[in-house]
């Protein structure tokens, strides 16, 4: 793929956020209808993804995500936490011929008190794209990090 724009994107405020997750294609990739993107993206422990929101979702067809990481506490705070891993089908952009989108619903995680007010910093690092195209009796898998 000669181009790929990724951007992610928090809505909302407090500690229950969506992550709004958009990638762009270039030219290079034709009839983009038949392909599909997954997202494999890597939760870090400042943050969690509630698997039981994620099933909720899924069952309304909102979200098509799962959660990889099996042994997971919604629960821990963040230094008793581990990155955690989700899967997530995008969705093609409507409004956008070479665009998928897709949404995480994330929570933050409490941290330890420090004694200075201030502000947390978490990196949410870039996910990993992996992409399928039907092509009829060929087939094409495009992957990217």
């Amino acid at each position: 793929c000669s181009e790929i724009i990724l951007r992610q994107e928090f809505l909302k405020d407090g500690f229950h956020r969506d992550l709004l997750i958009k990638v762009k294609f270039g030219e290079s990739i034709e009839e983009l209808q038949t392909c599909r993107l997954l997202i494999k993206h890597y939760i870090p422990t400042g943050l969690f993804v509630d698997p039981y929101e994620l099933a909720s979702l899924r069952e309304k067809n909102l979200t098509e995500a799962v959660m990889v990481s099996e042994s997971f506490n919604v629960e821990a705070p963040n230094y008793l936490s581990e990155e955690s891993e989700v899967l997530i089908y995008a969705r093609q952009d409507a409004q956008c011929i070479d665009c998928f989108q897709a949404f995480l619903p994330v929570h933050y995680r409490y941290h330890r008190p420090h004694k200075k007010d201030g502000d947390t910093l978490i990196v949410v690092s870039n996910p990993d794209l992996l992409m399928y195209c039907d092509q009829g009796e060929d087939y094409k898998v495009a992957s990217t990090s």
